[in-house]
């Protein structure tokens, strides 16, 4: 038996590749907002909505009633008890089955999402009795609970029975097998969701439960939809822990009509651009998705404002633009594009564009200033580091920092190797790389590797964070090899950690190990100690491009064993981050999309080194 405090940490999430999803714990119980078993973009991928939490299910023998279900409500009352009968569990690419067991009784439960529609098909088999099914149903953004202002909800029960919102068709329902249904329209009070409590955002919930589908048999199937949508077959998992990955990774994709977008993490991050560009390899190009990496590119290409590229795409055709790092790493994604395509003819016509960032940055934009052949910026956060809480920007390294000149040289350098491929033979990209190298020599080099950034008055910023890696592991490096060799010492001495890279060295003030609490604490640790995965991948492209020990080279490979082993258990998936002191408890986002991308990446640089 599993004890459900356990369980509440214990989560699954299957993407639906709308931008919704499905989500819940391994025992059923609902430990955060957005855990719902049906979760529907209602501006794709935007705008995501809960509409089927759970349901309530019961199997019903010889005159007793045995539940295989578990909510959390307030004062810490669980009910029913279904976690007490559950005996096994399966989880596969598109579904995952319980086995629950009462004493002669046993019942099977698989949740099947149909990728690529707003669909799930939960059915039950039963080796004896009759099942009673009550859907609790909710209409709401998957950020939110809700307490006070609920929604009116109607439905009309036929062949396929629709669900309303105050007037406002929501969910459908289709029952596959000899049943009866009751009216039942009870409200559930007060669900419990321990893992929002504990970060200190909305933790009560009410839910509806409009009717309860009775069975006539021991087996039953029932479709819930938005939309149309076609039947999937369950798929295993892959056992390769490669090919897993990868189903990780084109989880996070999702279409919207001929558009394409990357989801940058499962539950609650949005389309977000840095996350977007940096992840496209790992999760499109290694995937040979290149249509849909083209797609991509194109679209946030044709949305430049003054060289930057967006941020988000917010939804209801809202863009926001903030991140001066966005669009450079966009012109690596192309680098990287054209290096598995070839695809001269999208090379001319994205060119363009890549110059208008270029041309922006050299002669500044108002948010960023060429000062000294070095790229300052101004107002915070603007960089990936970009926690803020209550007005209070926490990392706000304002001024020239490391990672955004190493990837303003490397943008030059890919533009000066472009122009070549389009036969144009002027120098202006590869004086202007020389320029910012030169300055970047002058200023950055230290003790300690690179300073983390050069201040708006020009004192560096002296702690010891990961950042400095960019200047070392990009395709074109922007250092020298002693410097990068540096670089690469300190980085191994104090930031790297089993699950990835530490944020910040526990020498340096303001050193936070711990991911927890509320909004607030949380944000002060975010990047100041707590392990980020995705810098696996800027590590490996350090160690192949300055590291000259082979063997050391191939020993890379056992850095990888804790995110694999834990990979391997999540279904594909790697969180956002951990805590940086033992047992590494994981934090933010369970599924998101750089993690696996760069992890998958660098895995895959490594083996075809070694």
């Amino acid at each position: 038996m599993i004890d459900p405090a356990e369980c509440e940490e214990l989560e699954w999430i299957i993407p639906t590749g709308t931008g919704g999803y499905s989500s819940s714990t391994v025992c059923g119980i609902n430990s955060r907002t957005y855990h719902g078993l049906l979760i529907v973009p209602q501006d794709p991928p935007h705008r995501r909505y809960v509409v089927l939490s759970k349901v309530e299910d019961f199997l019903i023998t010889d005159g007793q009633e045995y539940p295989l279900s578990t909510n959390h409500y307030t004062n810490n009352v669980f009910y029913p008890a279904g976690y007490k009968f559950l005996y096994q569990i399966e989880r596969g690419e598109n579904y995952i089955t319980w086995e629950f067991t009462f004493g002669n009784s046993k019942v099977t439960k698989t949740l099947l999402v149909h990728r690529g529609y707003n669909a799930i098909t939960l059915s039950y088999t039963s080796n004896r009795g009759v099942l009673n099914i009550c859907p609790l149903v909710t209409f709401r953004s998957h950020h939110v609970t809700l307490k006070d202002r609920r929604p009116v909800f109607s439905y009309k029960i036929g062949q396929e029975t629709s669900l309303m919102a105050n007037g406002i068709p929501f969910l459908n329902m289709r029952v596959r097998g000899d049943h009866s249904i009751e009216r039942t329209e009870y409200w559930y009070y007060n669900f419990f969701y321990r893992l929002d409590y504990e970060r200190g955002t909305n933790y009560l919930d009410d839910l509806y439960n409009p009717f309860c589908i009775s069975t006539k048999g021991n087996r039953v199937e029932l479709d819930f939809y938005s939309g149309n949508f076609m039947e999937e077959i369950p798929k295993r998992k892959p056992r390769d822990v490669i090919e897993l990955l990868s189903y990780g990774a084109r989880s996070f994709v999702v279409k919207t009509g001929d558009s394409y977008a990357i989801i940058a993490g499962y539950h609650w991050f949005d389309e977000w651009g840095r996350d977007t560009m940096i992840s496209l390899e790992g999760i499109l190009l290694l995937n040979g998705l290149f249509d849909q990496a083209k797609n991509i590119l194109t679209r946030y290409f044709d949305v430049l404002y003054k060289g930057m590229m967006p941020n988000n795409f917010l939804g209801n055709s809202e863009i926001a633009y903030k991140g001066v790092d966005v669009s450079l790493w966009g012109i690596n994604a192309v680098y990287k594009y054209f290096e598995y395509t070839n695809d001269i003819e999208f090379l001319k016509k994205i060119f363009p564009r890549m110059l208008e960032v270029v041309d922006w940055y050299w002669k500044g934009n108002g948010t960023v200033l060429n000062k000294g052949n070095l790229l300052y910026h101004t107002g915070a956060p603007r960089t990936w580091m970009d926690a803020q809480f209550n007005g209070t920007v926490v990392t706000p390294r304002e001024g020239a920092a490391v990672e955004i000149n190493a990837l303003w040289y490397n943008a030059l350098m890919i533009m000066n190797y472009f122009s070549k491929k389009l036969g144009i033979n002027d120098p202006e990209f590869w004086d202007k790389a020389e320029k910012v190298r030169s300055a970047f020599m002058e200023k950055f080099p230290s003790e300690k590797g690179l300073y983390d950034f050069i201040g708006l008055d020009d004192k560096p910023g002296t702690e010891t964070r990961p950042n400095q890696l960019f200047a070392v592991g990009l395709p074109f490096p922007v250092v020298s090899k002693e410097v990068g060799r540096r670089v690469i010492e300190v980085v191994e001495s104090e930031l790297l950690r089993p699950y990835g890279l530490s944020t910040l060295s526990r020498k340096d003030k303001g050193y936070t190990p711990y991911y927890r609490g509320s909004r607030d604490s949380r944000d002060r640790a975010y990047h100041n100690g707590p392990i980020w995965p995705w810098l696996i991948g800027i590590y490996v492209d350090a160690k192949l491009n300055f590291e000259y020990d082979s063997l050391k080279l191939k020993n890379i490979i056992n850095q990888f064993s804790p995110l694999l082993t834990l990979a391997a258990k999540e279904g594909g998936f790697i969180p956002e981050l951990f805590e940086d002191i033992a047992p590494f408890k994981k934090g933010g986002c369970i599924a998101q999309a750089w993690s696996v991308a760069e992890t998958l990446r660098a895995l895959k640089n490594v083996i075809n080194y070694s």
